[in-house]
């Protein structure tokens, strides 16, 4: 696909990825890719086969007078826009000048919008100075989607993410000052067997330090061509994969999570295996005693050939 093809309409590099909660949002292609997994990082995600398999998806920022003429094809194909969310997996890493551009120009294309959003890699946030964080939230980008997948160091290196738990922290504290919301995301299951108590316990404690505005929990599915699905079949990592251990784990998460809030707290994605939402710290006990009667009536759990990445 080229990406001057008649710009009759805006253009993707497909398959495109964002939150189940920009399902209505208008998708512009910020970036295309992601620069982690052009590093070689995060072993448990398909953008790592996108990046060696799909010319398509290598990692690239796109010129910014591209993505204005899509924001402009936009405005003249949809109405009643009123949330946007920047592709690919880390247009944070924009340079603010050019990120501040295509902010503006999403506001002046669409007048009734009310969101810009991105996902970001923590080193995207702290490379920013505080001064572009505030300049990019009053131009009016207000959320980023931040993928701590584990708040235990021994499973970010596992799976390779390439950074420390110190640094996911603050990244977070730092969007957050800015007055940026903040969706974090981990990954249940991540740590394996060998790793599932620390890791539920510690991502609970990074959630405490950081508390972001959501705090999003997916249970791992391995992707097929994945590191991560080669470890698994050599043996190197074994999958927590009984219902009750993954409920275990979002026990003793929750139970870990003492952050001042609010935190708006879900587990809906299409992974899980119980669909949880509430606003900590006032619903913890709530949310525990889900868990609790979940283990005791399993038929409350989703069924297996219902979950999905």
């Amino acid at each position: 696909m080229k990406e001057n093809i008649g710009r009759a309409g805006m253009y993707y590099a497909e398959p495109v990825y964002r939150p189940p909660s920009e399902a209505s949002s208008l998708l512009v292609q910020a970036t295309v890719g992601c620069s982690s997994a052009a590093a070689g990082r995060c072993y448990f995600c398909n953008s790592t086969v996108f990046n060696r398999a799909v010319p398509e998806k290598k990692f690239r920022i796109r010129p910014t007078r591209e993505v204005l003429e899509d924001i402009e094809i936009g405005g003249r194909q949809y109405r009643g826009v009123d949330k946007i969310f920047l592709l690919d997996s880390n247009a944070m890493i924009i340079s603010t000048p050019e990120l501040l551009k295509i902010v503006k120009k999403c506001y002046e294309t669409f007048p009734g919008l009310k969101q810009v959003s991105c996902y970001a890699c923590c080193e995207d946030i702290l490379r920013k100075t505080d001064k572009e964080l505030l300049e990019l939230r009053e131009a009016g980008l207000n959320l980023v989607f931040v993928g701590l997948e584990s708040g235990d160091q021994d499973v970010l290196n596992l799976i390779n993410k390439g950074v420390t738990v110190e640094d996911q922290i603050a990244a977070v504290v730092k969007a957050n000052k800015a007055g940026i919301q903040t969706s974090v995301t981990v990954i249940i299951g991540l740590g394996g067997k060998r790793f599932s108590e620390q890791h539920a316990i510690n991502t609970g404690k990074a959630a405490t330090k950081m508390n972001p505005s959501f705090f999003v929990a997916l249970t791992l599915m391995v992707v097929p061509g994945t590191v991560l699905d080669e470890m698994v079949k050599r043996g190197e990592f074994e999958l927590v994969t009984d219902p009750m251990d993954v409920l275990k784990e979002v026990e003793l998460m929750i139970r870990n999570i003492e952050a001042p809030g609010p935190v708006v707290f879900r587990t809906n994605h299409a992974s899980n295996y119980l669909p949880l939402k509430g606003t900590l710290p006032a619903d913890k006990e709530r949310l525990l005693k889900t868990i609790r009667n979940a283990v005791k009536d399993p038929s409350l759990l989703r069924a297996e050939y219902m979950r999905g990445l």
